[in-house]
């Protein structure tokens, strides 16, 4: 199945490039019948993951079905669902090309796809830089808007050194795993490889350990961790509020499952690699969890402000990838699912309210709820979401995180996510109590948009769902996480 869903969005993101370029598609009603199409396509998307999920085939030898595969085009798909029910209830805003925005946004979920369903290295960066390529254009949709070009620029040219520090990475591994007679692309073979190369210690390979710092800050930028995250704030308050949305969590979602998968494949054989990795992520989430919560503490910005905390929320999730444990990678997939549907539902509610007329500073929020009881209901179930509050989705994910690093015996990292969520919950009830304690500048009523109100309620729904009643959810995952390699050898 998992060839149909790939020949499905490439097929659906050309035709609707091609129907973009027609006459028609400038009407008043295009933006509603590109938006229906493309729901339809993530629909169809996710229905062939379901009806795949017990498929075991590698296909062309790079392209591998399975539970992960399946459960990872899931996610995916409720992404690219959710992002083009936003973009539809204020189409007008992207009358520059709407139809072409929403081709955009199939191929940044196809990209996700083709990382996740993958166990080769050049078709993992492929779908890296689809996904890539495809944000750096909506990121400057906007193209009169200074901000939105600068944003765009800044995204793009720091993204192009990434992905060259990735790719050449990628060469280095080949070379050091070809050294031992097998050149090959797959994450099983080079890992077989480099375990035996020479019969040497690991230690002894520099030009392993060079290409494995090289591709860490390639995946770096890509899940914008800390040190390589600068480019994220600008990105967030220059792009639309749903780009934001979508750059938040789609091509990460993509990246940290694919990340997991690399990492259960590729160096469980070698436990020296295996390790060097588990401790650089460690870090890595250690730096972005204090970063990003310290740096979102100072901001006046709303959009600028959620730029700085996925940040932070990244540095929890990569909590899973440090640990390297089936419990671990199960959180990691469940924290990002209920993060996704929290956060995208954050951005179009700040996008819905800047339709109203409501500005983007966290004190242009003061007095929300008395203003429209709806949005204020609202804001504090995503932001609420968001820290962590129990019932709630990001509470078990979080949870489940922390435990797996004390289960690991990564004490200091377990002790130093937990102080983090002190700045987090801050911040977030920081804009709860604005939009509800605080009298509004402007008494004029807000009226939302009715298609915005079915996707906020909708992902909302998501949000409480998965904190009251996550263990449907949490047992599809656990199934899933035990077939990757790691965790069957172990069983």
């Amino acid at each position: 199945m998992i060839v149909a869903i790939v020949i499905l969005l490439t097929i659906s993101g050309i035709v609707t490039f091609i129907a973009a370029a027609g006459k028609n598609a400038e009407q008043a009603s295009a933006g509603q019948v590109f938006g229906g199409a493309t729901l339809a396509v993530f629909t169809v998307m996710m229905m062939l993951a379901v009806l795949g999920w017990n498929d075991q085939s590698m296909y062309y030898g790079v392209l591998k079905a399975g539970p992960i595969s399946s459960l990872g085009t899931l996610i995916m798909g409720l992404i690219g669902l959710l992002v083009t029910g936003g973009v539809m209830s204020n189409p007008e805003k992207y009358s520059a090309g709407i139809g072409e925005f929403f081709g955009f946004i199939i191929f940044t979920i196809l990209g996700g796809v083709l990382m996740v369903s993958t166990n080769n290295l050049i078709v993992l960066y492929i779908g890296i830089e689809l996904s890539s390529y495809s944000t750096y254009i909506m990121v400057g949709y906007y193209r009169d808007d200074r901000y939105s070009n600068e944003a765009a620029s800044k995204y793009f040219l720091l993204g192009a050194v990434a992905s060259a520090f990735l790719l050449f990475g990628m060469s280095l591994v080949y070379a050091a795993a070809t050294s031992s007679g097998i050149a090959n692309l797959n994450y099983e073979e080079i890992g077989r490889a480099l375990a035996g190369v020479a019969g040497s210690p690991v230690s002894s390979f520099p030009l392993v350990w060079l290409g494995l710092a090289m591709m860490l800050v390639g995946f770096g930028f890509k899940l914008a961790l800390v040190p390589f995250h600068s480019w994220t704030p600008d990105a967030y308050q220059g792009a639309p509020s749903m780009v934001a949305g979508l750059l938040s969590v789609g091509p990460k979602a993509g990246v940290v499952i694919a990340l997991s998968s690399l990492l259960t494949s590729t160096f469980t054989i070698q436990p020296a690699l295996l390790d060097g990795w588990k401790n650089a992520f460690m870090w890595l989430s250690i730096l972005s969890m204090t970063v990003g919560n310290l740096q979102a503490l100072q901001q006046t910005n709303i959009k600028r402000m959620l730029g700085y905390s996925s940040i932070a929320q990244l540095g929890y999730i990569v909590i899973g990838v440090a640990v390297g444990s089936s419990a671990g990678t199960a959180a990691l997939i469940l924290y990002i699912t209920g993060y996704a549907i929290t956060n995208i539902g954050a951005f179009l509610l700040v996008s819905s309210l800047r339709d109203a007329g409501v500005g983007e500073e966290i004190s242009d929020y003061a007095g929300l709820v008395k203003r429209s009881p709806l949005a204020g209901i609202l804001m504090a179930g995503f932001f609420m979401g968001l820290a962590g509050v129990p019932l709630l989705a990001g509470f078990l994910g979080k949870f489940l995180l922390f435990k797996s690093a004390v289960d690991a015996s990564l004490i200091p990292l377990a002790i130093v996510a937990v102080l983090n969520t002190v700045p987090a919950y801050y911040y977030y009830f920081r804009v709860i109590i604005n939009s509800v304690l605080l009298e509004p500048k402007d008494t004029r009523a807000i009226e939302l948009n009715p298609t915005a109100v079915a996707v906020l309620s909708f992902a909302l729904l998501g949000v409480v769902f998965l904190g009251v009643y996550p263990t449907p959810v949490l047992n599809l995952i656990d199934s899933a996480v035990k077939t990757m390699p790691l965790f069957t050898a172990s069983r």
